[in-house]
């Protein structure tokens, strides 16, 4: 990267929220000229070519709303190793996706990798040995959250905290997932998290540039 990743309002895009899969680059675009600083795309339902279609045009959509705000805004794909060593984006893994170390061998050096982790356990695991930290791991879930139900049990901002803090520890940023909206994501700004992810706080979102203001304004303010 050229630039220091902002992690602070991280969007994860749904292909139903917003008007379906071809309102995902337009909300993309919208979200990150409001401060999105990082995007991930995340879709279980489709094939690999239309994953990469889809992919590709969220990702140019992010670059074009980067460079009008004079930033770089890094685009990960949810699970898809291929693809994303296709496209020259990040790779997001979680517990029961591709194997972390699988995906760090397979993926270019200089693609960010980042993993889910729920638990203290599952971290203490991903640290562990000689072997590539995370480059990012997303603390889930915050809260329990309708827009994904395979998840262990909520760890509220205490346990959130304390994953993140451990992170720290190897240098590893942590964002919070799940449940986070605007009333709640200033609940997480005393926490050691480097930032928040939302899905349908954006994605579902009438008009979502004010929506992510909104959001990175909460957590900002909250923040001090």
């Amino acid at each position: 990267m050229t630039s220091p990743v902002d992690w602070r309002l991280y969007l994860v895009t749904d292909p139903h929220l917003g008007g379906g899969p071809d309102a995902v680059p337009r909300i993309v675009h919208e979200a990150v000229l409001g401060g999105v600083g990082v995007v991930q795309v995340r879709d279980k339902e489709c094939d690999d070519d239309e994953f990469a279609a889809r992919a590709a045009a969220v990702a140019d959509a992010a670059r074009r709303a980067g460079a009008r705000v004079g930033r770089d805004v890094p685009v990960f794909v949810n699970d898809r190793l291929d693809v994303a060593r296709e496209l020259g984006l990040h790779l997001h893994v979680g517990q029961r996706d591709v194997p972390f170390g699988r995906a760090r061998a397979a993926l270019p050096g200089h693609l960010m990798l980042g993993l889910s982790i729920e638990s203290d356990e599952q971290l203490d695991v991903a640290l562990a040995g000689p072997g590539p930290a995370p480059d990012v791991i997303g603390v889930s879930p915050v809260w329990s959250t309708a827009t994904k139900t395979d998840t262990a049990a909520a760890l509220g901002p205490a346990g959130a905290d304390r994953i993140a803090r451990a992170a720290h520890r190897r240098g590893v940023p942590a964002v919070g997932i799940g449940g986070i909206t605007a009333a709640n994501v200033g609940l997480l700004a005393g926490t050691a998290l480097d930032g928040v992810c939302v899905v349908s706080a954006v994605m579902g979102a009438p008009d979502p540039r004010a929506a992510a203001v909104d959001l990175l304004s909460r957590w900002t303010r909250a923040r001090g």
